[in-house]
């Protein structure tokens, strides 16, 4: 009699979320553009907006701090929002579903 395991299970990581784990903490648009390049993605830039594949990221700021809105072109869930300072308020990561 042989025992078997099952290989355990690989978290799958969405689109979304990997664009959105990739930027975090980049509040350049054209770093986070690298970034994303040298992750194997295609990354054009068009304004405040990164796009790759079927996923945008749009930069925003206001006063002095920045944050990303990363979500599917298509509009499903869930949006990402990351910040882009580590010493700041704006240091956090969530996803809105």
């Amino acid at each position: 009699m042989t025992l078997t395991q099952e290989a355990p299970a690989v978290e799958e990581v969405s689109s979304v979320e990997l664009v959105a784990r990739t930027i975090a903490g980049i509040a350049q648009i054209g770093a986070a553009s690298r970034a994303l390049r040298q992750a194997g993605l295609t990354a054009s830039i068009v304004a405040n907006r990164i796009t790759t594949g079927g996923v945008e990221a749009h930069l925003h700021g206001v006063n002095g701090h920045s944050w990303w809105t990363v979500f599917a072109s298509d509009g499903t869930p869930p949006v990402w929002s990351v910040g882009t300072s580590g010493r700041e308020t704006s240091d956090w990561i969530g996803c809105v579903e």
